[in-house]
């Protein structure tokens, strides 16, 4: 009875994998049709290359075929240009096409849901199709869940764990180390990384790829101030606004509520002057924004913010180092360090110029508690120490 009993079990088992095998959806990127022809730059998988829409009967759109015998389920399609509220349609049986819906403009790497359809065709709905479409790559999959990798962004809450302000795309990863792996994939704290300037479009998603492999799930924000290679403070204010900085670091302290902030080193670790500015911006902000006299229309629409915890790279007063190497459960075993290093990875314009820097001169373990309403550090272990405790709640409302 017993061994008749097991059978039964491992029986199930294998059929419930094989279910679970079959509602996996599959990547047919590379045998659709783009418009009528193979498309090769849309699929292909360099950020640099572009697939550019030409106007057919009246409308730029992008046309996409599954091939015969399979639907499509969902579409990933990561932009050139700023996103678009796209309509979104099908062809009914007579070779018309009709509208099954439209698609938000929220994201560089946009997800759109399909429901197994064997073509669609997409069209900028704010334009009235006349707006060329731009984009760098295309994932094309069938009906079913969608592999780990395939990105599926969520917008900022209004009340986020910890807020990143990072210079550069890579910067996330090359001085903050495993912070997004740790907290954000294996503690499942809510993480925005707020990114204020990048040289090429292409490194927005290169971007997004390293952020979605240490799992940050929360779209990050792009401030896109001009990148100046400069260790000069003012030089960098030349090409951008302090007052206009200031205030929109003000402006997402108050919109977002971080518990936790974290900042470059305030030399701009090797001296960068945009590491430098946008430290200190992220220094003042932390003071204005629980001033109801600075920047008063942001305080009316959104409140002001008292942040509870800055953190700065590399400051030595209240100093912290944090452990990467734990094995995490929810990345198989793997350290933050080592998630960290696979997503530097995902920046391929960036591989030749830098390597992390754990346990090396910019230490990207080493942090100093530069502001707290909630107490020093006393187990300078976690970021997070601290905060959740009602003493914490009480001193975070106002300064």
């Amino acid at each position: 009875m017993h061994k008749r009993w097991v059978l039964v079990m491992a029986l199930a088992l294998l059929l419930s994998a094989g279910t679970a095998l079959a509602e996996r959806a599959q990547d047919i990127t590379q045998l659709c049709l783009y418009n009528g022809s193979k498309g090769a730059s849309i699929k292909d998988d360099s950020y640099r290359t572009v697939w550019e829409s030409t106007r057919k009967n009246g409308i730029h759109a992008l046309e996409i075929s599954a091939p015969e015998g399979q639907t499509i389920g969902g579409l990933l399609i990561r932009w050139r240009t700023w996103p678009l509220a796209l309509a979104v349609e099908t062809q009914n049986e007579n070779g018309v096409w009709q509208s099954v819906g439209n698609c938000e403009a929220d994201f560089l790497a946009q997800y759109i849901p399909v429901d197994g359809l064997p073509a669609v065709r997409l069209w900028d709905a704010g334009n009235a199709g006349n707006t060329k479409l731009q984009i760098s790559s295309i994932t094309v999959l069938t009906p079913g869940e969608a592999p780990a990798d395939f990105q599926i962004w969520q917008k900022p809450s209004d009340k986020v764990d910890l807020m990143m302000l990072a210079a550069h795309p890579d910067d996330e990863v090359l001085w903050f180390g495993g912070m997004l792996p740790e907290y954000a994939g294996q503690h499942q704290k809510e993480v925005l990384v707020v990114n204020t300037s990048y040289a090429r479009e292409d490194r927005r998603l290169e971007l997004l790829d390293c952020l979605w492999t240490c799992g940050v799930k929360t779209y990050p924000v792009f401030l896109a101030y001009p990148d100046v290679c400069t260790n000069q403070r003012d030089r960098v204010l030349e090409r951008w606004e302090w007052d206009s900085l200031l205030g929109d670091v003000v402006s997402l302290y108050r919109r977002h509520r971080p518990d936790v902030v974290v900042l470059h080193d305030e030399n701009g670790e090797y001296g960068h002057g945009v590491h430098r500015v946008i430290s200190e911006a992220g220094r003042a902000a932390a003071e204005a924004a629980a001033d109801p006299e600075s920047y008063p229309r942001s305080a009316e629409s959104e409140g002001t913010w008292y942040v509870p915890k800055v953190y700065m790279h590399l400051y030595p007063e209240n100093a912290i180092q944090l452990n990467w190497h734990t094995p995490l459960a929810r990345f198989d075993g793997q350290t933050a360090y080592e998630i960290a290093e696979q997503a530097f990875l995902c920046h391929r314009s960036q591989l030749n110029d830098w390597n992390m820097q754990n346990g090396m001169e910019y230490d990207n373990s080493l942090f100093g508690l530069w502001r707290s309403a909630v107490g020093d550090d006393m187990a300078k272990d976690d970021l997070f120490e601290n905060i959740g405790t009602a003493q914490a709640a009480e001193n975070a409302k106002q300064p």
